[in-house]
């Protein structure tokens, strides 16, 4: 079986890993590193590790002569570091902040750090294996910076992400008039994880008694880190139980305390207007305005 190295490093990435910077220092005592996913911990007793430099690497001969050598995983938000030291870039180290520690270059603000003895260098293809003792660390207890076939990700935000609540809510109007709460806002719904917004808000409107056609996503928007807003648009006839109808021409935005929704209302009856509707992706402060949804 003819193997071809393009797939072959895509089913590699399969497996996610964290992201490192090798560093050592040549004979004459200038840093070098790079950008390393290949490295694991070997041994706790003695404590042992391995990272894996390539041929290819620039600073190669070091890595293979080096007596010492230093490993820094990244921490997340260290994006720019991990692709300065996987760049040809010239002097890495002159374009990022970094420290000593017994005698070995590692990243400042890492989320931990080892130094190791070199204590084998086995070949092993295009790369060697650096397998080394552990004679320092330090751990920041930072949450470490992650890659995968979809390029970098953060435990901490997959993780923020996984929690984060959905809010479901209807623009709900007639043609001529916008049905809204008391308070000036729009009919809400909380939607769990793994829930249909759609159906969601369906079944909570009919629990209200409201009757609401739905149809197109209006507005999708996150609410600070732990939110996401979904809006519908939806038409209906007759006064609702529960809402105040108000004409779209003259709506008054003002009383509507949240201003994301007092922003979604001003477009609207912009849009309305030019009988031109289109579709909001952003946060609660900025977004774009998508084309028209082929609606009205």
């Amino acid at each position: 079986m003819r193997i071809d190295r393009t797939t072959l490093r895509a089913a590699f990435s399969r497996f996610l890993t964290g992201v490192t910077v090798v560093t050592t220092r040549t004979a004459t005592g200038e840093p070098v590193g790079f950008t390393a996913n290949s490295f694991s911990s070997v041994s706790l007793n003695p404590p042992m590790l391995l990272v894996c430099p390539g041929n290819h690497l620039s600073g190669f001969h070091a890595f293979r002569d080096a007596t010492q050598f230093g490993v820094s995983i990244l921490a997340e938000g260290q994006e720019a570091v991990s692709n300065l030291f996987a760049s040809r870039a010239a002097d890495r180290f002159a374009n990022c902040d970094w420290e000593e520690a017994d005698g070995m270059p590692l990243i400042a603000g890492r989320a931990a750090g080892f130094v190791c003895t070199t204590s084998s260098v086995v070949a092993a293809g295009d790369h060697i294996v650096l397998i080394g003792q552990v004679s320092h660390f330090d751990d920041a207890a930072r949450p470490g910076l992650g890659y995968g076939p979809e390029g970098y990700f953060s435990q901490s935000k997959e993780r923020k992400a996984e929690a984060a609540a959905t809010r479901a809510s209807v623009l709900l109007d007639d043609g001529a008039r916008v049905y809204l709460t008391d308070q000036g806002q729009l009919p809400t719904v909380p939607v769990q994880r793994g829930e249909s917004p759609l159906s969601v808000l369906e079944a909570g409107l009919i629990a209200r008694q409201i009757r609401a056609e739905l149809s197109v996503v209006y507005a999708i928007y996150d609410e600070g880190e732990t939110c996401r807003h979904i809006v519908f648009r939806g038409r209906t006839k007759g006064l609702q139980p529960g809402l105040q109808a108000q004409d779209i021409v003259t709506l008054d935005t003002s009383q509507a305390n949240n201003t994301a929704v007092r922003a979604l209302l001003d477009r609207f009856r912009q849009e309305h207007r030019a009988q031109s509707f289109g579709l909001y992706v952003g946060d609660a402060h900025a977004g774009d305005v998508l084309p028209a949804q082929g609606r009205d």
